[in-house]
């Protein structure tokens, strides 16, 4: 599924949440509203693919921001992120 995911200069995973589109209002009335995350000044935003298989593990969504990075336009699977230095 393609996620927004909000990264820094190193590819460090910031936040994860839908990709840019339009969301029809709760109570299904007037026009579909547009969402969209957004990053802060130093970080950027990237529409990626994101397997099911990772979005449907709370755990492992939890923790994305441990284990992977993003490299490259993908998400990159990564050892050693919690001291800062992925090991390659």
């Amino acid at each position: 599924m393609e996620c927004t995911v909000i990264s820094d200069e190193r590819g460090m995973i910031i936040a994860i949440g839908p990709a840019p589109g339009p969301v029809e209002s709760s109570d299904g009335d007037g026009p579909a509203l547009w969402h969209e995350l957004l990053p802060l000044e130093g970080q950027t935003s990237q529409v990626v693919d994101v397997s099911d298989d990772l979005l449907n593990d709370p755990e492992q969504l939890a923790n994305l921001h441990q284990t992977h990075r993003l490299r490259g336009g993908k998400l990159e699977a990564v050892d050693g992120l919690t001291t800062g230095q992925a090991s390659e």
